[in-house]
């Protein structure tokens, strides 16, 4: 049996990387790959038309503007049907047999709702810690941290991980769709994968929801991932404010009744961060801005 399967890069500005990332699943993705979407999220610097020229096989679709990394992804899953959705960032690349090592896990595993690769650096270096985590607690999010890694050491064998980042994903399409995807008001970025693996976890074991299990770590798979390049294009203070925006928009939706204390615990410790890091100061104030305006 070939699944079949969609998958989706999102781009916004970048360089080479992107390249890489549409030439490995091109050559690498296997048998199970139907079809390959990038969204270009309005990036505006002629990269869109640029690698369209270069990649006839890809779909390319140019976004007027940048509504984020959620909106984008939603919109390159709407491009297709089949069964399975690779949902990637730009800066991944795909390795021999990865792909249908992460189609047989969820072949052999019909109740689970996704699977995930092992992911390193260029280096070969395992990013296990940052990929694959827990979901935050109260007390962490007080603190403006994300959850816990879920494991010591990269996992052996498959094993469900609770809050996988949204790197590099392949889920069903039923689950992607009974969820309404990633939340775009989660933008530009960061969070919105956190919030989609809590929603997850809130629907498993409900009579509607197409799945009873989560995300499944293929240890089988392999994929190469250098990270950051968002962050840099967007610049310091931009993701600081982003990212602890969406902090308080998460708290506000699956932790309501604890939103004030945590808003006000995360402001000290943002004021904390700009005394004792001088050189992203004016960053951490710019975030501390943001959280009381948006959230005051």
């Amino acid at each position: 049996m070939t699944t079949p399967v969609d998958a989706v890069v999102v781009r916004w500005r970048g360089g080479d990387e992107v390249s890489r990332c549409l030439k490995s699943l091109l050559d690498l993705g296997g048998p199970h790959l139907e079809g390959v979407v990038l969204v270009d999220s309005g990036s505006g610097d002629g990269g869109a038309e640029r690698l369209a020229g270069e990649f006839a096989d890809v779909r390319v679709v140019a976004l007027a503007e940048n509504h984020g990394f959620a909106h984008a992804a939603d919109r390159g899953a709407a491009e297709g049907c089949a069964p399975l959705l690779l949902v990637l960032n730009p800066d991944i690349e795909i390795t021999p047999g990865a792909v249908n090592s992460l189609v047989s896990l969820l072949d052999d595993r019909p109740q689970a709702a996704g699977a995930v690769p092992l992911l390193e650096d260029m280096a070969g270096a395992s990013q296990h810690q940052w990929q694959l985590r827990n979901l935050p607690t109260v007390f962490g999010l007080a603190l403006g941290l994300p959850g816990k890694p879920a494991f010591s050491a990269p996992p052996a064998t498959p094993v469900e991980v609770a809050q996988p980042a949204a790197a590099a994903w392949l889920v069903r399409r039923s689950v992607w769709e009974t969820l309404g995807g990633l939340d775009p008001t989660f933008a530009p970025a960061w969070w919105e994968d956190v919030d989609f693996c809590a929603r997850l976890r809130e629907g498993l074991g409900t009579a509607e929801f197409p799945c009873e299990g989560g995300f499944v770590v293929q240890p089988a798979a392999h994929l190469r991932h250098v990270g950051g390049s968002s962050v840099s294009a967007l610049g310091d203070a931009a993701f600081l404010t982003a990212y602890y925006r969406n902090l308080l928009h998460y708290t506000a939706r699956h932790h309501p009744g604890r939103l004030g204390r945590i808003r006000r615990t995360l402001r000290l410790s943002l004021a904390g961060r700009a005394l004792l890091r001088p050189a992203r100061r004016q960053a951490y104030k710019a975030a501390m801005a943001a959280t009381t305006r948006d959230w005051g």
